[in-house]
């Protein structure tokens, strides 16, 4: 019985990675970049909680924007350190008025400030009231038709709102993913990022996570109909769609929640409308440079997929497509956390039974070669979408990627087991990562050119 279970996991197992290898392979071509003539409107909505150390990488990729019918709302949660100062440094502000769209805020709403220089920038001061809340506040006070959600410490590339504009072109797409890249895994020359890979082994194993994540993952998902998280470091979104779910839920994973209920509508009283992912539109995040920082966004993640599994338990194949209700069942919880992945019941198998030894070594050295399989389409796939390593970073990544599958990997099983267990024990501890706040050298040329929705 055993090992008919693991036989049967493993088949499953291979199915999926088999899926995410070769959709991306077959189906992912970098698009020719012909943007619409007509720019839609969008509020970028960025969330701020002690953000000091990176808010102003934020603004430099705000800054070098190219493109015009944008808005910027910074929503300050409540900071206790000089987030606000830092800010008003960089963008001269001042008190202003500014008409709320919406009832989704709960907590209360202290001052709001304009930027004298960018009379598009925004600043809402608020009690503390969570990640959540902050999006809802922003939602509100948005003016245009299209959010942007985007995270304190990310980098806004020049043409990513550029390449958003076309995807929401066609009318039925109604949210978006961005594709999140690691900062400290490029370098600046002046005018654009760079990859890399020469970064310590906990950072290369977060460069080709985020690499396979992205690129291979997503796109498959998008493809197949069955996105189940758009990510809260860049997201896109339709205002209408926000409000029809009203808002965001105040959870430890608020992008896979809200990406879930939009499924939800569209299984229901959307039908026809998509979530889709756009590798083309692109931002750089800080990762975690320590062991300890690193776990604590982990189990932060697992957390949130838990609860976002125990929340909508009731809502797979019933108002969710067929899709991302086996997408998220099978692959994710079946294969990502009640086996910790089929790779473990190898080593188990083996204690009880030395008879099918040579059947255990066999499907461990499948698994080893899939997975190395996925990291080398991973490489030719993101290098259709631009990401280049040079030839030294090129052999330094072919060197890493077996320390990868053989070693790193199995932190993720320890992640997602300790994950699972004290989502039980302490379900909303937030348990934030620690900010680095190395500073990126962007030019400081100020390409962007802001509408002004009020005529000052």
């Amino acid at each position: 019985m055993v090992l008919f279970i693991t036989l049967f996991l493993f088949t499953v197992f291979a199915f999926f990675q088999t899926l995410y290898i070769f959709v991306p392979l077959y189906t992912s071509k970098k698009k020719v970049k012909l943007y619409p003539r007509k720019e839609k409107g969008f509020s970028i909505l960025i969330p701020m909680f002690n953000e000091m150390l990176v808010v102003e990488n934020c603004l430099k990729g705000i800054f070098n924007l190219q493109y015009k019918n944008v808005e910027v709302l910074f929503i300050n949660d409540g900071s206790t350190d000089d987030t606000f100062e830092t800010l008003c440094n960089h963008l001269n502000l001042v008190k202003s008025d500014r008409p709320i769209n919406g009832t989704l805020t709960q907590a209360r709403i202290a001052d709001i400030y304009r930027s004298e220089i960018y009379p598009n920038i925004w600043v809402i001061n608020k009690e503390n009231g969570g990640k959540a809340d902050s999006l809802n506040v922003g939602i509100d006070y948005a003016q245009n038709e299209l959010i942007v959600t985007l995270d304190a410490d990310c980098i806004l590339e020049p043409n990513s709102i550029n390449e958003m504009n076309r995807t929401f072109s066609d009318e039925n797409i109604i949210a978006a993913g961005g594709l999140v890249n690691i900062v400290q895994g490029f370098t600046y020359d002046g005018s654009k990022f760079i990859p890399h890979f020469k970064t310590p082994n906990l950072i290369s194993f977060q460069v080709v996570r985020y690499l396979t994540g992205f690129y291979m993952n997503k796109i498959t998902q998008a493809k197949l109909g069955s996105l189940t998280v758009i990510s809260g470091a860049f997201g896109t979104f339709r205002r209408e769609i926000l409000i029809l779910a009203s808002g965001y839920r105040q959870t430890v994973g608020e992008d896979m929640d809200i990406t879930l209920r939009i499924q939800e509508l569209i299984g229901t009283v959307l039908k026809g409308k998509r979530v889709t992912f756009v590798p083309e539109a692109i931002c750089y995040t800080e990762c975690p440079t320590t062991l300890k920082n690193l776990f604590k966004q982990r189990i932060r993640w697992q957390k949130a997929f838990v609860d976002c599994i125990i929340t909508y338990r009731k809502s797979f194949y019933r108002k969710m497509n067929f899709s991302v209700s086996t997408f998220i069942l099978i692959d994710s919880l079946l294969l990502g956390t009640l086996s910790a992945y089929p790779i473990l019941f190898i080593p188990m198998i083996l204690l009880l039974s030395l008879n099918h030894i040579k059947l255990f070594i066999l499907l461990f050295a499948i698994s080893g070669s899939l997975a190395m399989l996925l990291n080398f389409a991973t490489v030719i796939v993101s290098k259709r979408y631009g990401h280049v390593y040079g030839v030294k970073d090129s052999f330094l990544l072919l060197l890493f990627l077996p320390m990868e599958v053989m070693f790193f990997r199995i932190t993720e099983v320890i992640f997602v087991t300790f994950g699972t267990i004290i989502y039980f024990f302490n379900r909303h501890g937030w348990s934030r990562s620690e900010r680095i706040g190395k500073p990126i050298m962007i030019q400081n040329q100020i390409n962007v050119h802001i509408r002004d929705p009020f005529g000052g």
